[in-house]
């Protein structure tokens, strides 16, 4: 098997691949296997047919693949939690509240189901829990449905005033609810 340049080998386990991504002004380069292996998303991006090795968006520092709308300050948060995770420490537990939104926001974008379900997980229990209204919030906008009921009824129970509601709000909630129109029309 001489695949490379000069007829060497390459070793089926320690040679690794790696893809560049450009994050507001800053460049990521990233062991392409760690992605694929918890990212449908990148995995079928990786998988999409390659043409010359010099115009392949993320073989280089000159052609990284740019991921528009994404902050670095998310993009990081994911790298930490992922490559925490991959190497079986638990320094993700050192993620701060902030850094794990961020780990869910982009976990959920980029389908890492095992990084979103560690990112609720480190959540829902933090040294100082969630503020229902936050959790109602996060469960509406990540379809987090096991936490939409526990908090809907903490906020019934709290004197906390709350912000006023949204009409988009009603809807999701119905709608995570699972009540099909027909059977509220009946």
């Amino acid at each position: 098997m001489s695949d490379s340049a000069g007829g060497y080998t390459k070793h089926p386990e320690f040679y690794t691949h790696t893809v560049t991504f450009l994050v507001e002004d800053c460049l990521f380069r990233i062991n392409k296997e760690l992605l694929e292996a918890e990212s449908t998303v990148f995995r079928d991006m990786f998988l999409l047919p390659q043409g010359d090795p010099e115009t392949i968006e993320g073989h280089s520092d000159a052609r990284p693949v740019i991921l528009q709308g994404i902050s670095k300050k998310d993009f990081e948060s994911l790298l930490r939690a992922l490559m925490y995770r991959q190497h079986g420490t638990t320094k993700g537990s050192d993620l701060d509240h902030d850094q794990w939104i961020s780990v869910l926001k982009l976990s959920t974008m980029w389908d890492f189901h095992g990084l979103c379900n560690a990112a609720i997980q480190h959540l829902d229990t933090p040294p100082q829990p969630l503020d229902p209204i936050d959790k109602v919030e996060l469960a509406l906008q990540y379809d987090i449905r096991e936490w939409l009921l526990p908090a809907l009824l903490a906020l019934a129970r709290t004197s906390q005033k709350l912000p006023k509601p949204d009409l988009r709000i009603y809807y999701q909630i119905w709608h995570m609810s699972g009540v099909s129109a027909l059977s509220e029309v009946s």
